[in-house]
């Protein structure tokens, strides 16, 4: 029965060699990526459902994020990216710093886009005069640069230097200025959920003494009322944080904001509501457009790039500058 079935695929493989070839050359057409990525414009997300905010306001109108479209550099991509106008292609490199690994491009990502979301409540809940409590702060590592002697790593978050504890960035400064360069350091750390003790030696830098590596702070925050984030895993970024602020805010205030609109836009944001400015403006304005929004919101920095391009597309959409959360709100309330 074996030499049967041996026989046959033999057999099969003879006569059909052309096709299977064929089969495995298209196959690999699709597997082997190169160095890049192509960007289309994306789609939009209600956050309506997205950020779940107790005894919340209901609102008649969307605040939506806006996406940039993102396909791996695989030949069929980057032959469509040549014939499709909206379709561009990227080299990964100018999205790394040094030498960075993709998988640490993504790790660092995540981490951005947990301190945007988690800043963004601080931000609305200020602007709204309500009271949050910090529980915690994780300082976590977000970049390697290529002069760090050290055994760290993306996403560790560090809880002590020289057994000297570690709650915040002004805690890791301090204790940092305490010695010199060339010194080694012990840095314990929380690597998957367990502690583990690396080493670093210091540098020198502008005449200030280094670990060597980027960090930022990852807030634990309790409010009332409760916040909370409905994530997907293909999610990564900071460019969600003003729409986040702008959603917690509708809904912890009476006033709607939206007034019925479908209200989009795109932007960083730190703690005390300055908005930053982010990457791939013209994908997301052509994906606001196409997905019908009233609006679309964007900082400070990319807003004459949005102009440009509404006035060269002929796109039907309003456009406002957000410098700060604060402004942003005035102006949708006019």
């Amino acid at each position: 029965m074996i030499k049967k079935i041996i026989n046959y695929i033999k057999d099969d493989i003879k006569n059909n060699y052309k096709f299977y070839i064929g089969l495995v050359l298209i196959t690999l057409l699709f597997l082997i990526n190169f160095d890049y990525n192509v960007y289309s414009p994306g789609s939009l997300e209600d956050l309506t459902d997205r950020i779940k905010v107790s005894d919340s306001y209901n609102a008649k109108g969307s605040f939506n994020l806006t996406y940039v479209t993102a396909r791996p550099g695989n030949i069929p991509n980057i032959i469509l990216s040549y014939i499709i106008p909206s379709w561009d292609l990227e080299s990964l490199d100018n999205m790394r710093y040094d030498d960075e690994s993709e998988s640490e491009i993504v790790e660092r990502d995540k981490i951005y886009l947990k301190e945007t979301s988690y800043d963004a409540i601080i931000a609305a809940f200020s602007e709204a005069n309500l009271e949050y409590s910090i529980n915690k702060i994780d300082v976590t590592i977000t970049h390697i640069f290529d002069l760090a002697d050290t055994n760290l790593k993306v996403g560790d978050i560090i809880k002590s230097v020289n057994n000297e504890k570690v709650n915040n960035y002004d805690d890791l400064t301090t204790i940092i200025e305490k010695y010199k360069e060339n010194d080694r350091i012990k840095i314990n750390v929380l690597r998957n959920n367990k502690e583990v003790e690396c080493y670093s030696v210091l540098k020198n830098e502008s005449d200030r003494v280094i670990i060597g590596v980027s960090l930022a702070e990852l807030k634990e925050i309790s409010t009332n009322p409760k916040v909370e984030y409905v994530f997907k895993d293909n999610e990564s970024g900071s460019s969600r944080g003003l729409m986040c602020a702008l959603d917690i805010y509708n809904k912890i205030t009476e006033f709607d904001l939206t007034k019925g609109r479908k209200i989009s836009g795109t932007g960083s944001i730190n703690e005390d509501g300055k908005v930053g400015e982010i990457g791939g403006v013209k994908y997301k304005l052509a994906g606001a457009v196409k997905n019908k929004a009233d609006i679309f919101i964007v900082p400070t920095n990319n807003y004459d790039e949005a102009v440009s391009l509404k006035k060269k597309y002929k796109y039907n959409i309003e456009i406002i500058k957000a410098d700060n959360l604060h402004d942003v709100i005035i102006e949708l309330k006019k």
